[in-house]
């Protein structure tokens, strides 16, 4: 039997084909896609962010990057955390999400959401009416669809817009500031939201090609509001356990260490998410896997995605030593980035688990599991300010064997062994 959708996207995304030349196997350009798209959405995110820093005043870049930070976390709201629960059923048979799904999420989600972000904006002391708060709403609208319509593309194999559309947004914002500056107006808050809103507008466009993304099947809603609220409790506590690190330090440390541990913390993290974008096009293989019956390939993703983060931290560490001197807050940023790159490297190895777990395990089980990880995380940042005052970057040498634990112990829960184990006896294995 054909699964839902595969006909409509049997065409899709040219970074997920394959080519194939005389003498020689089809050589699949989806992992080499998937860094090319990472690379393009750093560069041109980088170059969005020096232009915004150069010919926007710093107030108004400050208030543009707080609304930026609270449109993601409406986001989670805002699909009621369904992304992963769109991309988990996309292929099931018979068809686990239906187009009401996305009617009712939004209907549901986007109301919650704007009330998140009238609650935000009212601690930050911002104002709630007014053009600012007009765009953040629309924003959160088109946000969210493309949010939705892109997981379920992903859970059919087909990630080539997803990892492209945060480089397209950028490279929209780059244009749009360069076209007011080169025509005299000034650049505030609402002038840069309103080209985000723009950049939005057009990548949602792009979704809604057939051959690049695909949407589910028509019919009522499919997805239970249960494993909703599980999913939304699950991505609210993953936000806050990704997102809170810089909050955190921010809290209790100095303004010049919190600048320097943003820096090394950018690019320590950055090879991690090359390595997510490489496993998006691998979430067809991670949806197939099942107790007893997950193959060696399987497990060499992770494999490959640990190699690929040694290759990359060699870059930044290489990066990050040269440019050391150039910056105020250099030095600093290098120490701390030599901290906290064991932690981010092995990131690079346990983000195969996190992302095949969130695929596999039971809806309701995720957010005990979340809620663990943010109590280590917590506890962890409580031993390293009392034990070490002023160096809270030590937090990542307890992180690291935490998570490296907690993870190796969840795939034993589900599949049964323990996957550190079964790689390095495969490794000896076929040494002898």
């Amino acid at each position: 039997m054909t699964r839902p959708g595969t006909q409509q996207a049997q065409a899709m995304n040219l970074l997920d084909r394959s080519i194939t030349l005389p003498g020689f196997r089809a050589v699949q350009l989806r992992g080499l896609g998937a860094l090319a798209s990472r690379l393009y959405a750093y560069l041109s995110g980088f170059l969005a962010v020096f232009l915004m820093a150069a010919y926007v005043s710093p107030a108004e870049f400050g208030e543009y990057s707080i609304y930026q930070s609270v449109l993601e976390a409406a986001l989670v709201v805002g699909t009621l955390g369904s992304s992963l629960l769109f991309s988990r059923e996309a292929g099931s048979v018979p068809p686990g999400v239906r187009r009401g799904d996305v009617l009712r999420t939004l209907a549901i989600g986007i109301p919650l959401a704007t009330l998140l972000i009238v609650l935000i904006l009212k601690v930050q002391h911002l104002p709630v009416a007014g053009a600012p708060f007009v765009l953040m709403v629309s924003t959160l609208a088109v946000f969210s669809f493309i949010s939705l319509r892109l997981s379920y593309s992903r859970g059919l194999g087909y990630a080539g817009l997803l990892n492209l559309e945060t480089g397209i947004r950028s490279s929209i914002l780059v244009l749009g500031i360069a076209a007011l500056i080169v025509l005299g107006f000034e650049l505030g808050a609402w002038q840069l939201l309103l080209i985000n809103l723009v950049a939005f507008l057009l990548v949602g466009a792009a979704s809604m090609r057939t051959g690049w993304a695909a949407g589910p099947p028509r019919g009522r809603p499919a997805l239970r509001l249960q494993s909703q609220g599980g999913a939304t409790v699950y991505s609210l506590l993953m936000f806050l356990l990704r997102k809170s690190d810089l909050l955190v330090v921010a809290f209790f440390m100095p303004l010049g260490y919190v600048g320097a541990f943003k820096v090394a913390f950018l690019l320590a993290e950055a090879p991690s998410q090359f390595v997510q974008a490489f496993l998006y096009t691998k979430t067809r293989a991670m949806l197939g896997a099942e107790a007893g019956k997950l193959d060696a390939s399987t497990l060499q993703l992770a494999k490959q995605s640990f190699l690929l983060g040694c290759v990359l931290f060699a870059g930044l560490a290489a990066l990050i030593t040269v440019a050391a001197p150039l910056l105020k807050v250099g030095h600093e940023a290098l120490e701390i980035f030599l901290c906290i790159a064991p932690y981010f490297l092995l990131r690079t190895y346990t983000i195969h688990h996190e992302m095949l777990l969130a695929l596999k395990s039971p809806v309701a089980a995720l957010g005990g599991w979340a809620l663990l990880e943010v109590a280590l995380r917590l506890a962890s940042y409580g031993v390293a300010v009392s034990v070490f005052p002023g160096k809270p970057h030590y937090v990542f040498f307890i992180a690291f064997f935490t998570d490296f634990l907690l993870y190796e112990v969840r795939m034993r829960a589900l599949f049964g062994f323990y996957p550190i184990v079964r790689l390095v006896r495969g490794s000896f294995e076929r040494a002898s």
